[in-house]
């Protein structure tokens, strides 16, 4: 006959069996406190990380090699029954990427002033947002759907060394390429020679 129902408790950090970490990355230990119990299983952990039971104490630990949101379920096994499961979420991120998609070379082009580049297209994984610099003036950078766009008609010459630095998601990702405007090209009217 049980005297005391199994019991679990989160101990000691509060929060950390709720976690949002980057792939390929550590999470902080999730420890949780049992009575009653002899061992305990688990379920919907992601790749990588594991949970052991170990003298009454539940660790869960590792590094995710996968993304998406994994709501898990540790579960008592032995004991006497009563309150036998805890549930948290490891909700694990993909580092951010950026890809050149418009055709090679794009990210490195020479114009002349107040001639529309070749728009610059890059593909993102993981980030929100994006921000710009160092464009040549008319020349404008946007972040929609996980995509770039660099386009525009540049009102002044020179050489640009545009940075793309991904915002938001995980880890601090850059593009940096060459916008080269030359002035216009004037074509002088050929003189004519009158011969008497």
């Amino acid at each position: 006959m049980c005297d005391l129902n199994d019991t679990i408790n989160l101990a000691p950090a509060p929060g950390t069996n709720n976690q949002t970490v980057r792939v390929n990355r550590a999470i902080t230990p999730i420890t949780y406190s049992t009575t009653g119990a002899t061992g305990a299983t688990f379920s919907d952990l992601p790749a990588g990380v594991t949970g052991t039971f170990s003298g009454g104490y539940i660790t869960i630990s590792g590094t995710p090699t996968v993304t998406g949101t994994f709501n898990y379920t540790v579960t008592l096994t032995g004991g006497c029954g009563g309150v036998t499961t805890a549930a948290g979420t490891i909700f694990v991120q993909p580092n951010n990427t950026i890809t050149l998609t418009s055709a090679p070379g794009t990210n490195n082009q020479t114009v002349r002033v107040k001639t529309a580049i070749t728009p610059i297209t890059y593909s993102t994984t993981g980030a929100t947002g994006a921000t710009f610099s160092d464009l040549p003036a008319g020349v404008t950078g946007a972040f929609s759907g996980g995509y770039i766009t660099i386009s525009g008609r540049p009102t002044v010459t020179g050489t640009f060394n545009y940075t793309v630095t991904l915002t938001g998601g995980c880890g601090n990702v850059t593009a940096i390429d060459t916008i080269i405007v030359r002035p216009k090209q004037y074509h002088h009217p050929r003189s004519r020679t009158r011969h008497k």
